[in-house]
């Protein structure tokens, strides 16, 4: 879910050693029943947010420059995207994902409707919140956990390329196309080939004052599908050759669209009973062998057509009429998902009066817009790859980019982006 952001024209931070040019939150997360925000949690038991420079020996080893226009590049596309696995995340105090789960379904409600605006505490990043540093272990196990119930091959991960979530993508296509927000992506080698890109977020979660109304329209707009009730937010990961890189790419997804009497609507009449029911499917569960203890992983919800997949966003009236929408932004997040549907959901102070519906299919113009920029994506993915083998697999190493300038840097400790036992998965056979 994309959302208007209330604190980019009133809350810009001041500069800080963290957030030179002050930190203005991309606001990306769900807002469900039960799920990723509460308003009972105060503000003030929030932590502050982390230092970019966390961790990370000061020195750092390289700048890197935004790659150079090549115009004998071939176009950059996506070929043969997959989907491999997905899973939601379940409200039980101990780590604990639900696969292959199932996204909320799309109510496609008669307009016009109104709705009360977002408060409390919401997720930036659940993944990083529940796994800290290994938080591509859930992609890693949802994807095992799919083929073993499918009876399908072991997914060979020794031929990946690249391991990453979406956001790390538009990151890095934010800063070679000159609208860089700062960011950190923590770098290591699995196996013989492999690049693990691990998300780094500074704050995992953010206070929402009741300025927008993202969370409430998607709470308000879907229904989650029976036996996924009480579980929070779908995480969904797909596959796909990118000029020759194979990549494996993890993203949120906010609806699907309802496929015909497949699943009958069933009421929950209250909070608690949502709690109970998650309370009591599979608590005496174990945590996957692979996870080293520190994740569970129960079997649950159905899986989704790729064609189903829902992408929404909300913005007022005004604010279409001032700035319009801003697509160079938006949409890389439909393509490196391939994501097929994006819903622009507009309000009046909450009253939705319209869903402006388009198609991944049908944004060609858009793609020759971003070719430029992808090409020096598809650059910089070589230019990492080649840092990281250069430092081989006891190499520690972390982009950070602040004030558009990229820099290299060597983590301190000796830590890994996984445990050693899902790190095996990577060796070739």
């Amino acid at each position: 879910m994309s959302y208007e952001s209330p604190w980019r024209s009133s809350m810009v931070m001041a500069p800080s050693r963290r957030h030179p040019q002050g930190y203005s939150p991309s606001f990306r997360g769900r807002g469900r029943v039960g799920g990723s925000f509460s308003s009972r949690v105060p503000i003030e038991n929030l932590p502050p947010d982390r230092d970019f420079m966390e961790g990370l020996v000061d020195t750092p080893l390289q700048t890197i420059s935004i790659p150079a226009k090549d115009p004998n590049q071939e176009e950059v596309k996506i070929a043969d995207p997959t989907y491999v696995g997905s899973y939601n995340w379940t409200r039980h105090d101990k780590p604990t994902i639900m696969v292959p789960g199932s996204p909320p379904l799309w109510r496609n409600r008669q307009m016009p409707y109104t709705i009360t605006p977002d408060t409390g505490i919401r997720y930036v990043d659940r993944n990083g919140y529940r796994m800290h540093a290994n938080v591509l272990l859930p992609l890693v196990l949802a994807v095992n956990k799919r083929h073993e119930m499918t009876k399908a091959p072991m997914f060979d991960w020794s031929s990946v390329d690249f391991v990453t979530d979406r956001n790390n993508l538009r990151g890095l296509l934010r800063w070679v196309n000159g609208t860089s927000r700062d960011f950190r992506i923590d770098l290591q080698l699995a196996g013989g080939k492999t690049i693990l890109m691990n998300r780094w977020s500074a704050r995992y979660r953010e206070m929402f004052n009741g300025r927008t109304y993202g969370f409430s329209f998607e709470r308000e707009s879907t229904d989650p599908v029976p036996g996924c009730r009480g579980t929070q937010s779908h995480h969904r990961i797909i596959t796909y050759d990118l000029n020759g890189l194979k990549m494996v790419v993890r993203f949120e997804v906010d609806a699907c669209i309802r496929p015909p009497a497949k699943y009958p609507r069933k009421s929950v009449s209250s909070i608690d009973e949502l709690a109970e029911s998650m309370s009591s499917v599979s608590l005496s569960q174990e945590p996957d062998s692979a996870s080293g203890g520190l994740l569970t992983v129960l079997e649950g919800g159905s899986e989704v057509s790729a064609a189903s997949i829902i992408e929404m966003t909300t913005r007022s009236q005004n604010t279409l009429d001032t700035r319009g929408y801003d697509w160079k932004e938006a949409y890389p997040q439909l393509y490196f998902s391939q994501t097929p549907h994006h819903y622009l959901a507009i309000h009046r102070r909450g009253t939705f009066t319209e869903i402006q519906k388009r198609k991944l299919s049908e944004m060609v113009q858009f793609e020759k817009d971003a070719q430029e920029d992808l090409k020096k994506l598809r650059k910089m993915l070589e230019v990492i790859k080649a840092i990281v083998l250069e430092h081989g697999k006891k190499g520690r190493i972390s982009l950070v980019c602040v004030e558009g300038v990229l820099k290299v840097y060597q983590r301190s400790g000796d830590d890994s982006c996984l445990p050693s036992t899902a790190m095996k998965f990577f060796e070739s056979s």
